[in-house]
């Protein structure tokens, strides 16, 4: 039994990975990589990456990243493989595989909401500005608890003053807005139509992977990475854990698939 992963987790596991066909839907920061100060230097660990190419390679099994990230930040990051599925912004941007070669990003936010977010980002130092097709992100990771309360203090205001519906959202260090309204739910809702799998899981560290939680059905399995409150029935350390279980999935599957036929 892998250390990191609890007994009934393992059995979850195993049954999850004997189905006929199955989706292993994952958000990326703090779930397959580790949280980081500055967004763009966000990276997979190697034994993540490593399963997912693996499993990746086996019949019956779909792969999807699923962030609040844009399509195009995604691309940066987490060099995707072409046969994998992306779910940007929140369940906005959902991209089959292949999809991400031809797709073009559509910037959409209005100027005068980015001209207030800048100057929330010019009074309050170190904080970062993150530029999304639907929405911006206030990024405090890093930054002095004082200053950070602040700014994000401040970005909520913007929020609240901006004359449009907004969706806010908050997490690790992190303010963000979007002109529109998906979440990680959503985008996991999409590709479960468009590939029909026999089971899907979905493992996140954040307050808005809970969408996605909320979507899972009986054969499904739901994984809390890290702290906090949550309606997963499972929960994992962090993302070496993850990676941990990912590799278990892969080789529970590779029995599966060197023997019987599915």
């Amino acid at each position: 039994m892998p250390e990191a992963i609890s007994s009934d987790l393992t059995s979850a596991l195993a049954a999850f990975a004997s189905q006929q066909t199955i989706l292993i839907a994952l958000d990326f920061d703090g779930t397959l990589a580790p949280l980081v100060d500055d967004p763009e230097d966000s990276r997979m660990i190697a034994p993540a990456r490593q399963a997912l190419e693996k499993l990746t390679a086996l019949s019956g099994v779909s792969v999807a990243i699923v962030t609040g990230r844009a399509i195009d930040s995604v691309k940066r990051v987490a060099d995707p493989l072409k046969e994998w599925f992306l779910v940007g912004s929140h369940g906005i941007e959902v991209l089959s595989p292949g999809d991400v070669t031809s797709y073009e990003t559509p910037w959409l936010v209005p100027a005068g909401l980015t001209e207030a977010f800048d100057a929330v980002v010019k009074a309050h130092p170190r904080t970062r500005l993150e530029h999304k097709p639907f929405g911006l992100a206030l990024h405090t990771r890093g930054v002095e608890q004082p200053v950070a309360q602040a700014a994000e203090s401040a970005a909520h205001e913007v929020c609240d003053a901006w004359g449009g519906d907004l969706v806010v959202r908050t997490g690790h260090g992190i303010v963000e807005c979007s002109i529109q309204e998906a979440t990680k739910g959503d985008g996991i809702e999409e590709i479960r139509r468009r590939l029909r799998p026999s089971a899907v899981l979905f493992a996140g560290d954040d307050r808005t992977d809970e969408d996605g939680f909320a979507v899972l059905e009986a054969q499904d399995v739901g994984i809390r990475v890290g702290g906090g409150e949550t309606i997963a029935s499972h929960r994992l350390a962090d993302a070496s854990a993850v990676a941990e279980a990912l590799w278990f999935i892969h080789d529970q599957r590779a029995c599966v698939e060197s023997g019987p036929e599915l």
